[in-house]
């Protein structure tokens, strides 16, 4: 299950209600998928976080 209040988290707002709406959709899929869209968002903040941290030190 995608948790909103943990994507709220990771992207530094509100969701919006179309974000909402698409969460509550996603998270009527299969847990097997619904896990790997919830893995690709937190990968991708991961990612952000090491890309800002990387061009810091330049």
């Amino acid at each position: 299950m995608i948790n909103k209040i943990s994507v709220e988290h990771l992207i530094g707002r509100a969701l919006t209600p179309k974000e909402i709406q698409v969460i509550e959709w996603l998270n009527g899929w299969e847990k097997e998928t619904n896990g790997t869209v919830a893995h690709l968002i937190r990968a991708a903040y991961l990612n952000g976080r090491l890309e800002k941290s990387e061009k810091s030190k330049e």
